[in-house]
């Protein structure tokens, strides 16, 4: 795939952990979406963006700034359904992919922090190992970034001839 840069928005540091690790790997240019006014308009970028209830943090904004090639949401969940991201995100014709990040409760601020509680409260009230799992992750926790979950957007963006 014909990728000038990569450009991320991460608000606890998983997101950006991914960037760099595509960055080192492939040697593309990485920008947070705050910076991208070093860009052309209409360059041609995968955008890596945080979930937040289904939706692709700062995704719109790239689409408006930038021509999104490929995707990658990254959330907590251990696997997400693409087709249904896919739809609510509307990105019927845009490669996208799913990588497992992570969950910081020190770094989390805001209407985040407060959507997070609420989720702890329902998690709470499950006892699923699933649902105790993600328990965990929410109250101490976790980090899944790997640079495996990354093989799919590497091929994607250095296929094998």
């Amino acid at each position: 795939m014909n990728v000038s840069a990569i450009v991320y928005t991460s608000a606890t540091g998983f997101t950006a952990q991914y960037a760099t690790l595509l960055h080192h790997q492939t040697g593309l240019p990485v920008f947070r979406l705050e910076d991208t006014d070093q860009l052309p308009r209409n360059t041609p970028v995968l955008y890596l963006g945080w979930l937040r209830a289904g939706r692709i943090t700062g995704l719109k904004k790239a689409r408006a700034q930038l021509a999104v090639a490929g995707v990658c949401a990254v959330g907590m969940a251990p696997a997400v359904e693409l087709e249904k991201l896919r739809r609510d995100n509307r990105l019927e014709a845009v490669p996208l992919f799913y990588l497992k990040g992570g969950y910081a409760p020190a770094r989390v601020r805001g209407m985040n922090k407060l959507m997070m509680a609420a989720m702890e409260k329902v998690l709470a009230g499950k006892s699923d190992p699933q649902s105790r799992a993600a328990l965990d992750a929410v109250r101490h926790g976790a980090d899944w970034v790997s640079q495996e979950q990354l093989d799919p957007v590497l091929d994607w963006l250095e296929p094998k001839e």
